[in-house]
């Protein structure tokens, strides 16, 4: 393969800013594949998939097609501005059936005709769960019904018909299975507490990648690029991705675009410093407002910088959260500032406020809070940073040749 292909293919094999559609190129979530197929499978079973932004939600999703070749499927995008009625008239108008229609005349045989589903909602503004039951009760071949990004849905009675809605297929529609993609903590943060969903809805979790998958992605990917990468670049990849596979395909990507640009086949410290300072560059720009926001100080020294990397590094517990304690130890490494008790709850607190672009959260109460990214990506882009600065220095440190 030559340079040329090689750049052609780039954008196919790693692609941070879109989600995955080919299967080919979609790698790991073996256990989320597993469960969204039982709950197709499974009469009167429906689904939530729900986690961190950027984990892969949606290029989940997208598979569905293709893992479930049997299953006619219907994806919407939700918004804000969605109510109950346009989430539904953009799912049936996905969906199509043939029926015959008689010929005019003795002679004239019967013809087909393809009908959309959203031709059959009422004409009422005001639709319900007995609506859409009445449309899909017929249906005989499998369909599978994709609401993503539903956390978007802010209007509390379209959250309730929808509960509505899959409690009542569930009950009565054979071949309908509801599959709701949205960012959350858990499924009541999705759709909110209805005990009578408890039977019927699957619940589908998201984690962070694990360091295996996120391999996978980096060596299926080199590997249809004809490259090679060391051990050490590999472990940096995965340790820098912080389990989010959006910075996984963001890092190979601009690190394998210089190595084909240097006609090099093995990605090196280098290309990786590289690929680094394009990934803080493409990252999304909510994350640099929000840390250009917690970084501006009106007077005299600030730490905040310093704070935010330190925050960064800490080691996280199994709910992603750190103490005071555990940032004090990691700022404390390497810096000449010392910061007291009260410094370090003053920083700490302000990081939580919209003042300073609402970096943190705080979790608990009294002795027991401990803190959390707000958005769990900002941690990967201040990590990125760090890299990034001891990079530049190490750089700028050299001696002229």
């Amino acid at each position: 393969m030559d340079k040329e292909e090689k750049f052609a293919r780039l954008n196919d094999v790693f692609s941070p800013t879109a989600p995955i559609e080919q299967r080919g190129l979609f790698y790991g979530r073996y256990e989320q594949l597993k469960d969204l197929h039982a709950a197709v499978s499974q009469r009167g079973a429906h689904a939530a998939l729900f986690g961190d932004r950027g984990v892969g939600k949606t290029s989940l999703a997208n598979m569905a097609s293709t893992v479930l070749p049997w299953v006619t499927v219907s994806k919407v995008t939700c918004s804000r501005n969605d109510n109950f009625k346009s989430l539904w008239n953009g799912a049936l108008n996905k969906i199509r059936f043939q029926t015959s229609r008689n010929g005019i005349g003795f002679t004239a045989q019967p013809g087909a005709e393809v009908v959309q589903l959203n031709l059959f909602l009422p004409e009422k503004e005001m639709i319900d769960s007995n609506d859409i039951e009445n449309i899909l009760i017929n249906l005989e071949n499998y369909v599978l019904i994709i609401f993503d990004e539903f956390d978007s849905v802010t209007d509390a009675a379209t959250r309730r018909r929808m509960a509505d809605t899959i409690k009542s297929l569930s009950d009565n529609v054979q071949f309908v299975t509801i599959l709701l993609v949205g960012i959350a903590d858990n499924v009541i943060e999705l759709i909110g507490e209805h005990q009578s969903l408890e039977r019927c809805l699957m619940q589908i979790r998201m984690p962070r990648m694990s360091d295996s998958e996120l391999e996978e992605i980096i060596e299926q990917g080199l590997t249809a690029l004809e490259l090679t990468i060391t051990d050490d670049i590999k472990r940096k990849i995965i340790e820098y991705s912080s389990g989010f596979p959006h910075y996984t395909h963001a890092l190979c990507k601009n690190a394998a675009y210089q190595a084909i640009l240097e006609k090099s086949n093995e990605v090196n410290i280098f290309h990786f410093t590289y690929a680094v300072r394009k990934s803080i560059e493409s990252t999304s720009q909510s994350l640099h407002n929000s840390y250009q926001k917690a970084s501006i100080y009106s007077k005299g020294v600030s730490n905040f910088p310093d704070v935010m990397s330190a925050c960064a590094l800490c080691k996280m517990d199994d709910y992603n959260c750190f103490s005071s304690n555990d940032m004090l130890d990691v700022f404390k490494v390497g810096r000449k500032a010392d910061l007291k008790t009260t410094d370090v709850r003053y920083y700490l607190e302000a990081l939580c406020s919209e003042s300073k672009g609402g970096i943190l959260e705080k979790v608990g109460r009294g002795s027991n809070i401990r803190y959390k990214f707000s958005n769990p990506m900002m941690r990967a882009f201040i990590r990125l940073k760090v890299y990034d600065k001891k990079a530049e220095k190490k750089s700028n440190s050299l001696p002229l040749s």
